[in-house]
């Protein structure tokens, strides 16, 4: 359910970025003699890299946020990190460690979309 539920916005994404790129590109690397494949893997693929940055820190932060999902699914009794910070706050009444839960799964957002950018890095001529 998890993943139905978010392949819909990375699509989006992902055919809003292949919309923007403009067919020239496409056009000139088929005059150069680039098959369809190295069209795609030379062209294309690099100037989807700011769509794909923005799809993959999308769908890691909505990785964490799938205790809605797994309550409705499977109970409480699955071990999810969002799972453990309500368990924590609601059942055991206490608020220091679900607080120290959510921050641990901030941390986790924060360096999981570092590694993105970082990896997924768009040259400075391409992005304006």
């Amino acid at each position: 359910a998890e993943l139905w539920r978010a392949t819909a916005i990375v699509l989006v994404i992902l055919v809003a970025g292949v919309g923007l790129i403009p067919k020239e590109y496409a056009e000139a690397g088929e005059i150069f003699g680039a098959n369809a494949w190295q069209r795609f893997y030379k062209i294309t693929l690099p100037l989807l890299r700011p769509s794909l940055q923005t799809a993959l820190i999308l769908r890691t932060l909505l990785a964490f946020e799938v205790f809605a999902v797994v309550l409705v699914l499977g109970g409480i009794d699955l071990p999810v990190l969002m799972g453990e910070t309500f368990r924590w706050q609601f059942e055991y009444r206490e608020a220091g460690v679900a607080a120290a839960y959510a921050v641990l799964i901030l941390v986790i957002s924060i360096v999981f979309t570092l590694v993105y950018l970082r990896a997924l890095r768009v040259p400075e001529e391409a992005q304006g």
